[in-house]
């Protein structure tokens, strides 16, 4: 099975930027499990495969996904 480089962008409450990384993961579940892992004190992540949102989480809920 191939490996997908994802980019996880964690915004904080005025859309700056605070944590920006790769994440190296089999499919798009697999990336959102190791996002968890980095949501920390952002309000919310974006986990990007190229130009395609494969999701967004709300850090202030526990890391629940918020509907697209």
């Amino acid at each position: 099975m191939s490996v997908t480089t994802y980019r996880l962008f964690c915004r904080d409450g005025q859309s700056k930027i605070l944590h920006a990384r790769t994440l190296d993961a089999h499919d798009d579940a697999e990336a959102v499990k190791l996002a968890h892992a980095v949501l920390r004190d952002a309000v919310t992540c974006e986990i990007w495969d190229v130009d395609r949102l494969v999701t967004k989480f709300d850090g202030r809920n526990g890391g629940a996904i918020q509907p697209r």
